[in-house]
């Protein structure tokens, strides 16, 4: 049972780096070549932002957990 949660443990890590590369380069993309014709990555991103600004306190845990988990 052990080495099954390693393993799905692993399998996270790398499905969550791989998601954060993505971003990453469609941010890189879409600052050089403009917005996508299926959407901004850069203007949802800011309007999740805001969304969680508009939380108040709820909203800046989520953020700081998020982004302690990104690091």
């Amino acid at each position: 049972m052990d080495a099954i949660m390693k393993q799905v443990g692993s399998f996270v890590a790398g499905v969550t780096s791989l998601v954060v590369s993505l971003i990453g380069l469609s941010v890189a993309v879409e600052v050089v070549f403009g917005a996508a014709p299926w959407g901004s990555v850069i203007g949802n991103i800011s309007s999740i932002v805001a969304d969680l600004n508009g939380g108040g306190f709820v909203g800046l845990l989520v953020l700081l957990i998020l982004w302690s988990r990104v690091k």
